[in-house]
């Protein structure tokens, strides 16, 4: 049976990455590009299986683009687009927009006069409660609550969402390949014409958001704590949520600001992949989106360069919660030649249950109860950090795993890593890439992230001819070079003694 089973899952592999070079030589004849005249960069990838079609907006703005005072912003536009803009979410929005300018200048005197704290002034602090209740409760009726989930919903969507993430803001949606003209009439209008209704209601959530990510999330305390440490001058420091006192005096002309920087064509790419004709989809995009033409405000990549770390730094969070380890080294970023290696050192060390560490930390040693790898905290568009993390098995300490995890890391920089386990690293990128091309959303999602950090959505093709070429030496030199105690950054969570 034992040889039976290694034969087929050789055959397996081998039969994954044949399926996996014929799919990457077909995608690259097949993957449409087109560039707008205003700067939009639209790919199409036409598969006619279903009549579904996956598109993802992917703006090259997020976290990593806002400056000290003003975190949150990306976040916050996220969650605007699906406010609305002047005739998606209102009633009647010439009646609407002087309440909203209303509501925006009572509120900002309010935070003003919250923020002088004891020396505020409580009767004028009720005063606009007053007044910001009765302008809200104007403006409530003219409001169409969830407008943009219910048209999509209404026409078959079976996905809406969107996110934020330090490098970029992402919005997903699955909907029947006959709604194309919808989509582009509506999210075209929601990028050129967004109202930003409900701003402070909606500033509100998200304080309430970063509550339960953060504020009583140990171990997300823990991460925020652990990158503003690792990045020190970098804008990777600052928390995509944003800091709790920066959200409470976000406006609605600071967000406006943001968008006019930061949201523009250029910084735009959409991947259409299902059932469409690229010619149409064109056609379709260029009519809809061809008018939104840039601020004229634009504002540029971050200058701001990480120095040099000269010592390994520690962080150290008490609170009531189960241990948690982080261990982090600065490395390099794509176009970076070693940008690669960092993957397969990730797969090598905590991929499965035959990776180096889960076999030694969690089978043999029983240390720790769970451990992980990756090459891409917090980002990918600027120099990163390659995180390891674990989580103590009690009654192990978190000094025990971080020893036996360096131990690990000192093995791989003096011991060459055997064949087998970077065959299995490329079988993995292969079965990846396969998983990627087999699905819509998953080849849209891959398409546009690759386009919108890299520049270039081949990055995916070009990704995995590297890992092919790869050689247990070059494994071993980039652990040399970046697993180095003065290049490390640890973060540990202990419980809180009684």
């Amino acid at each position: 049976m034992v040889r039976i089973r290694a034969w087929y899952t050789g055959f397996l592999l081998i039969a994954t990455a044949v399926l996996a070079q014929a799919e990457e030589t077909n995608l690259e004849k097949r993957v449409v590009e087109h560039t707008c005249p205003n700067g939009i960069h639209l790919l199409i990838l036409e598969r006619h299986f279903s009549p579904t079609v996956s598109i993802r907006m992917v703006f090259r703005t997020g976290g990593v683009d806002e400056v000290s005072g003003k975190t949150g912003l990306a976040h916050m536009f996220e969650h605007m687009m699906f406010k609305g803009t002047k005739t998606l979410g209102t009633k009647d929005y010439q009646t609407e927009a002087p309440i909203l300018e209303q509501i925006d200048r009572l509120k900002q005197d309010l935070d003003r006069e919250k923020s002088k704290g004891n020396q505020a002034n409580q009767d004028r602090i009720s005063k606009l409660l007053d007044t910001l209740n009765a302008l809200q409760q104007k403006e409530s009726p003219l409001v169409i609550e969830n407008e943009v989930f219910h048209l999509y919903e209404k026409e078959g969507a079976s996905q809406i969402n969107a996110f934020t993430a330090p490098d970029i803001t992402e919005y997903v949606l699955d909907i029947p390949s006959n709604k194309i003209e919808l989509w582009a009439a509506m999210d075209s209008d929601r990028v050129k014409n967004p109202v930003f209704r409900e701003f402070y209601t909606e500033r509100d959530v998200v304080k309430e958001e970063r509550r339960m990510r953060v504020d009583t999330n140990p171990e997300g305390a823990l991460e925020e704590n652990f990158l503003a440490a690792a990045f020190l001058a970098h804008p990777y420091h600052h928390p995509t949520i944003g800091w709790d006192s920066d959200l409470d005096h976000l406006s609605v002309a600071d967000l406006q600001d943001f968008y006019r920087r930061h949201y523009t064509p250029d910084r735009l790419t959409i991947a259409v992949v299902g059932d469409v004709k690229a010619d149409s989809i064109i056609e379709v995009v260029d009519k809809n989106f061809g008018s939104w033409a840039p601020s004229g405000v634009q504002e540029g990549e971050v200058i701001t360069q990480e120095p040099p770390q000269a010592g390994e730094r520690r962080i150290l969070l008490e609170t009531d919660a189960e241990p948690h380890l982080l261990i982090g080294f600065h490395i390099p970023t794509y176009p970076d030649p070693d940008h690669p290696v960092f993957y397969a050192l990730a797969r090598l060390l905590a991929d499965g249950q035959s990776s180096r560490l889960y076999k030694s930390l969690v089978e043999k040693k029983e240390l720790a109860s769970g451990v992980a790898a990756d090459e891409d905290t917090p980002g990918d568009r600027y120099p990163t950090l390659f995180v390891v993390s674990a989580t103590p098995r009690y009654p192990h300490t978190p000094e025990e795993v971080e020893r036996a995890i360096l131990q690990e890391l000192e093995t791989v920089k003096k011991t060459p890593i055997e064949t087998w386990e970077l065959e299995k690293v490329r079988a993995a990128v292969d079965v990846g890439l396969l998983n990627t091309l087999q699905t819509n959303d998953g080849m849209a999602g891959t398409l546009a992230y690759d386009q919108g950090v890299f520049g270039d959505w081949r990055y995916l093709l070009r990704f995995q001819k590297v890992i092919n070429t790869l050689t247990p030496a070059d494994l071993q030199r980039v652990a040399q070079k970046y697993f180095t105690p003065t290049n490390r950054i640890v973060a540990v969570l202990v419980k809180k003694k009684p």
